[in-house]
């Protein structure tokens, strides 16, 4: 949570008694609480908790007879409670705060131990042998802490990742507040091993052995971090040499505050505290695919109805659990995350006066529980216990032979699916399918069924020339890649022919055929000066599909005067994938962009700032949509509506495109042979001789040669080689 000024309690009927018996959503209400899939099943108040005000939630079972605990984070101290029965829970233990009250206490468990942070100065970590809980007999006792650890003073959370034993410290007065790393595999002696601090301040995290698509990363223990303005993902794999992967921010962000996973860990999903409150949005979720960890790309948002702020969000199966402060828990579907998708399908609001965005009502909630049962914490009434409806919980397929088996569903909801031959369901994308020849450019490496689409590029036919006192100039088509050798990764030139220079021995290039285009010239040429105006530049601009990977190198614009211009590219999800300034003065500007493009449609390109105005043509300007930019692109329309939509044109003439990492034929070599090389640099006797040319190495005539070799070529056909510098001049 972020740091604020204490809260306004809000003091409801409830808060003053001791519990109530289950509850369940009838006609949207569970009695004084408005609900949608989500029935109350027990609930405990502050004084039956220990006093204070509510902060973070987490749960445990008991491994000798399945138990579950609630552990209730509070400002003065830690609550355990008693769940096996829901409608009467009860106060086992309480473990007061290691130093003084404070509004943020966190908790994580692991191997049958709690771990427990707070933002209380000197608190350290405390370290709770849970299994004592089964024991006690006379509740609720209070106990102490098994352990401290004091590698810290204050933490902001803990996160921990279960299956290698590591906590993760975040917001500690270490490490500029990033990942402090302590081992935990030994839980009452912990050990910092690491750390991190190679992007600042962590407010929350989770830390995962990653099974991910991103085969670089298979196997790793990555971490992925909300650092107040960017979600950024580390390498923790060595604890000692902790490695940046990525740092990506997203527009109009205000404090990146928390996310969790998906459970192939292929999607993150994000929240923003404060957004809110700085620019009056509903509360947003932020859908992330993280198929490549180097580069997560915001694909999607969610924004809900309700003005609430957002708090913590956990992930379970297809339904991802928010507390969203006084909107309650929200329960949102995630099976259409793949097209950015999210719905939500529950809710129970735990602060029914009001949706405003402020810092009331639910703080966290805990979903993981095998009884189904959702913990959730009210920060000024306590502990509600709740539970998803029949609609959400009970239904699903019930075959479990079926692709889509649901062990928790109690009745079919008939739409059980077989395996598809791919081993994914029916209907769903065949993605053994493609090109299985690695050798192809289109080859797809998680192909197993060729689908005969496998191409390749033809190789150039060898040539072979003989030079005499020119220079040899090979041709071939257009998008060859001349390279020196046969192993060089950049070629020295793309094009449709290479001169080699003049030399006295034999030489040979290296040669391959593309697909790509180069050099390609679209969109309008020039304005027309007498239809249009220099307008303000960022309230609309133009619509482009890119139909191959494209490098976008340079558009013209025209400046009505000098400063500093900053042109962005959108993709489809209006996400900005590439940025680029530059300083513009009065007139034609050619604006250097570069920008790599992959294939993909609805892209737009326009400016971030509203001067230096730029010009536009309109009406009478012979503007003639699409403009074709070869077999790379194509400029469809205008973000403007209505009749001007395809008769204005907005900005960004003459635009210079190529393809980018085309497919490229294996490379031939292409020889030249020097004829007669003794008479090179040799003087010849005999009828007098004139100087014919000088010329350099790639043959050009040389007026005033310095510092260079060159070649002196005279009238009998000798040819002398020479280097001329400073001292021969």
């Amino acid at each position: 949570m972020f740091q604020k000024v204490h809260f306004v309690t809000f003091v409801a009927l409830l808060s003053l008694s001791a519990s109530f018996g289950q509850t369940p959503c009838v006609n949207g209400m569970a009695g004084e609480y408005p609900c949608n899939n989500i029935e109350l099943m027990g609930f405990m108040g502050l004084d039956e908790l220990g006093g204070g005000e509510m902060n973070d939630v987490w749960g445990w079972v008991d491994p000798s007879d399945g138990t579950e605990y609630v552990l209730q984070g509070r400002t003065n101290g830690t609550a355990f409670v008693d769940i096996s029965d829901p409608l009467n829970p009860v106060l086992v233990a309480n473990l007061p705060t290691e130093t003084s009250s404070s509004l943020w206490r966190d908790i994580k468990v692991h191997d049958n131990h709690a771990f427990v942070v707070s933002e209380a100065s000197g608190h350290g970590m405390q370290v709770v042998d849970l299994t004592q809980l089964g024991s006690i007999t006379n509740p609720p006792q209070t106990i102490v802490a098994d352990a401290l650890y004091t590698g810290w003073g204050s933490a902001h959370n803990v996160v921990i990742n279960e299956s290698t034993g590591r906590a993760y410290g975040v917001g500690t007065g270490s490490f500029d507040g990033g990942l402090n790393i302590v081992d935990i595999n030994n839980p009452t002696d912990p050990v910092l091993i690491g750390g991190f601090a190679g992007d600042g301040y962590t407010h929350d995290a989770q830390v995962v052995s990653y099974i991910g698509p991103d085969a670089a990363y298979a196997g790793k223990e990555i971490a992925f971090c909300c650092n107040e303005n960017t979600v950024t993902i580390v390498d923790v794999t060595d604890a000692g040499d902790a490695t940046l992967i990525s740092s990506t921010g997203y527009s109009n962000s205000s404090y990146t505050h928390q996310g969790w996973l998906t459970e192939d860990h292929r999607y993150f999903i994000s929240n923003d505290e404060l957004d809110e409150q700085d620019f009056g949005t509903n509360t947003t979720s932020f859908i992330w695919d993280v198929t490549s960890l180097d580069s997560p790309q915001l694909i999607g948002t969610f924004v809900s109805e309700s003005r609430a702020i957002d708090h913590n969000m956990y992930v379970l199966g297809s339904l991802i659990y928010q507390s969203n402060y006084r909107a309650g828990l929200r329960v949102l579907d995630a099976t259409g995350i793949a097209s950015g998708q999210l719905e939500e399908v529950g809710y129970f609001d735990l602060y029914p006066a009001s949706d405003a965005a402020q810092f009331n009502g639910t703080w966290s909630n805990y979903p993981y529980f095998p009884s189904g049962i959702i913990a959730v914490s009210h920060i000024e009434e306590g502990l509600f216990l709740l539970r998803l409806s029949n609609e959400l919980s009970d239904l699903g397929c019930t075959d479990p032979q079926a692709c889509n088996f649901d062990p928790t569903a109690l009745e079919d909801n008939g739409m059980c699916l077989g395996f598809n031959e791919c081993g994914g369901c029916e209907g769903e994308a065949l993605f053994c399918i493609g090109c299985t020849d690695s050798d192809a450019c289109n080859y797809s490496g998680v192909a197993t069924i060729d689908d005969g689409t496998c191409f390749e590029i033809e190789a150039p036919d060898a040539q072979s020339a003989v030079q005499t006192t020119e220079p040899i100039t090979f041709t071939e088509g257009d998008g060859t890649h001349w390279f020196a050798s046969q192993t060089d990764l950049e070629p020295l030139s793309i094009g449709a022919s290479y001169t080699l220079p003049l030399a006295s021995n034999d030489q040979s290039i290296w040669v391959a055929n593309s697909n790509g285009e180069y050099n390609l010239s679209g969109g309008k040429a020039a304005p027309d000066f007498a239809n249009g105006q220099h307008h303000t530049n960022n309230a609309n601009w133009l619509r482009f599909d890119v139909h191959q990977d494209a490098l976008l190198e340079s558009v013209d614009v025209y400046s009505e005067g000098g400063g500093t211009e900053t042109i962005e590219i959108v993709n489809a999800n209006d996400d900005v994938i590439w940025t680029a300034s530059q300083e513009l003065t009065t007139g034609l500007n050619v604006f250097v962009l570069n920008a790599e493009l992959p294939a993909g449609e609805e892209y737009q390109i326009r400016s971030a700032n509203p001067e230096p105005l730029l010009w536009r043509d309109d009406n009478g300007a012979d503007v003639n949509y699409p403009y074709d930019i070869g077999g790379l692109a194509s400029i469809f329309s205008t973000t403007i509506t209505g009749q001007n939509q395809y008769t204005y044109y907005y900005f960004y003439y003459n635009w210079k495109m190529s393809s980018f990492e085309p497919c490229l034929s294996e490379r031939v070599e292409f020889n030249v042979t020097v004829e007669d090389i003794s008479s090179i640099g040799t003087m010849h006797n005999g009828s007098p001789r004139t100087l014919v040319k000088t010329m350099d190495l790639l043959g050009r005539d040389v007026q005033q040669p310095r510092n260079q070799i060159i070649f002196r070529l005279y009238s009998d056909g000798t040819v002398e080689k020479q280097w001329i510098g400073d001292r021969w001049r």
